[in-house]
């Protein structure tokens, strides 16, 4: 049979080994509380965009006077509620609502990013 020979690292290894993997973990760290924090500030710009551009198409489309229908005569939209869902379809503007979600996603995720990597890239720990 073969003996098996287990090599122990000495101390100074293993901790110059642990050091340099805590270095590592803080520096990956700060890289992606750095990047998300940027990722936060342009998918508030985003979102901002976004919401104006909408609120504009609104005002250019015909929804506000789809919603004060809806308002005002809601005996007329209940009897044709079917073509009323299309025209109020058709009026709204989509390119615009999908922007502000795609940028709502996209701030909900570098905030995840940032709070999960915070503590980790600012804040030393007792090892290092």
């Amino acid at each position: 049979m073969k003996e098996e020979h287990t090599l122990i690292p000495s101390e100074r290894l293993r901790q110059h080994i642990l050091t340099h993997i805590s270095r590592e973990e803080r520096r990956r760290a700060r890289i992606y509380v750095l990047t998300s924090a940027a990722a936060i500030l342009l998918s508030l710009s985003g979102i901002f965009a976004s919401v104006q551009y909408v609120v504009q198409a609104l005002y250019q489309s015909s929804s506000y006077a789809y919603l004060s229908l809806l308002l005002s005569d809601t005996d007329i939209v209940l009897a044709n509620w079917q073509a009323f869902s299309l025209s109020l379809l058709e009026s709204i503007p989509l390119l615009g609502v999908l922007m502000s979600l795609v940028a709502s996603f996209a701030l909900l995720v570098a905030i995840r990013t940032f709070a999960n990597n915070l503590r980790t890239g600012l804040i030393p720990s007792f090892g290092s």
